[in-house]
């Protein structure tokens, strides 16, 4: 027990190590990777979140697909070829379990994508919306396999003012596709 508890531990620390920001430095990409780029915030009842939030994408354990916003609240990130999920909110120890393909974007080719100005409307309920780690590795497992709830999502389509930042960070930028986030029930 003892030796699986050591690996396990070992293995966070290389997780931990790897972590950034999930944002990208350069538009540098293998042939089955994309680029989704949006401006995202979170709003709490009537106001809005700083940027010291992240989304999980896919998965809500490992975050291997996992992004935090600019000090403007701009999102740019690598993600695979294929249809992805917001699955996982995360804001100073609290987290929101999103349903599975409630949120999603479908990116069919290595390009660069403008997924929307997305306002996603999480009324934070510090006691329901806790992590609980309590319970170590198996309660964290326990979280990442709770459905979750569906979120009031406002999306807008803002896709000049978005790539002109966009374009400020990245000036060697390539063409800009459009392919808003979709709100499926």
């Amino acid at each position: 027990m003892k030796k699986i508890c050591t690996i396990l531990l070992i293995a966070f620390g290389f997780l931990l190590a790897g972590c950034g920001t999930g944002r990208i430095v350069s538009l540098d990409r293998k042939p089955n990777e994309a680029i989704i780029i949006a401006k995202i915030q979170i709003k709490n009842g009537d106001s809005y979140l700083d940027n010291k939030w992240n989304f999980l994408l896919d998965e809500r354990l490992l975050g291997k697909l996992a992004v935090w916003p600019d000090e403007q609240n701009y999102i740019y990130m690598k993600v695979p070829v294929g249809k992805h999920f917001i699955a996982l909110l995360q804001y100073n120890g609290l987290q929101k379990n999103i349903p599975d393909n409630y949120l999603t974007i479908d990116i069919k080719e290595n390009k660069i994508y403008y997924i929307g100005d997305i306002v996603l409307n999480w009324t934070i309920d510090k006691k329901k919306d806790a992590s609980n780690y309590n319970g170590g590795i198996v309660g964290a497992v326990a979280n990442s396999k709770k459905t979750g709830d569906f979120i009031k999502v406002d999306i807008a389509d803002n896709y000049d003012e978005t790539t002109k930042y966009f374009t400020s960070k990245f000036p060697e930028s390539q063409s800009i596709e459009k392919e808003l986030l979709k709100v499926n029930k």
